[in-house]
């Protein structure tokens, strides 16, 4: 069987950590012959404490499915945005004050403004920040727009200029795009079929828009949290506590002894 797992609000707590029972619950059903993967939209570096602590044995995806990588490092599946359509998709807002913008490439994010304090949170966490100008020919993992109350006039534009593209727009300020192909559900895919495990012996666990993909794919799929989205609860087969509650700890007791 292969589980596969949304980090944050998922396993990982809303203060960021991901508590002790899950963890051991996980390293004991991967001991009993199961492979675990986690799906996230976190890029490498925010992610890689947490795949650390899980020391996962298998592939596992990041910038949600854009970037899948082994666990010693190889890209073994990538899809990025091209940098004529990253240039196309905030060329609109190099003047705009009041729209905030990160091409993520890697673990570099290209700005407007490296300065401005709304990238205070990166410096702390050491991130490469750069300053974005056009014509630099850099494909992006994601592109994403924090819009001030403004992210679903800018999904709107967005939708329409590129509809190809994966949106994610977010209830506290901020929209995702998303290369085409690179959704959660298109990644557990690939990584089920390498790891040669049958769609109907996937699980997966999420509670946010970007995990509808996979959850949709996977054979069985399980909501987590009071928080997941009402569009996760309707298409999962359960729907289980927050992490802080223990919820993907008490589902692998119940479920894999």
């Amino acid at each position: 069987m292969l589980l596969a797992f949304d980090l944050d609000k998922t396993l990982v707590t809303n203060d960021f950590v991901l508590p002790e029972d899950i963890e051991q619950g996980l390293r004991d059903v991967r001991e009993a012959g199961h492979h675990l993967t986690v799906l996230t939209g976190r890029p490498l570096r925010a992610a890689r404490p947490f795949l650390d602590q899980l020391d996962l044995s298998g592939p596992f995806s990041v910038n949600h499915g854009a970037l899948v990588m082994d666990r010693g490092g190889a890209v073994l599946r990538r899809r990025r945005i091209a940098a004529a359509m990253v240039d196309g998709l905030v060329k609109g807002y190099l003047e705009d004050a009041e729209v905030e913008f990160s091409c993520v490439v890697d673990d570099t994010l290209w700005v407007r403004d490296p300065n401005h304090e709304r990238w205070g949170w990166a410096h702390t966490q050491n991130r490469a920040i750069d300053r974005f100008r056009t014509g630099l020919a850099l494909d992006a993992d994601k592109v994403v727009f924090y819009a001030n109350g403004r992210s679903e006039a800018v999904d709107r534009a967005i939708a329409r200029s590129h509809p190809e593209l994966l949106r994610y727009l977010w209830g506290d300020g901020f929209l995702e795009i998303v290369p085409t192909g690179a959704d959660k559900g298109t990644a557990l895919a690939y990584i089920a079929s390498r790891l040669g495990v049958p769609r109907d012996q996937v699980v997966a666990f999420g509670d946010g828009l970007n995990d509808l993909s996979m959850l949709s794919w996977a054979g069985h799929s399980v909501a987590v949290g009071p928080e997941a989205h009402p569009e996760v609860i309707a298409i999962a087969r359960e729907h289980i506590p927050a992490p802080e509650e223990g919820g993907v700890r008490t589902w692998l007791t119940s479920n894999l002894g």
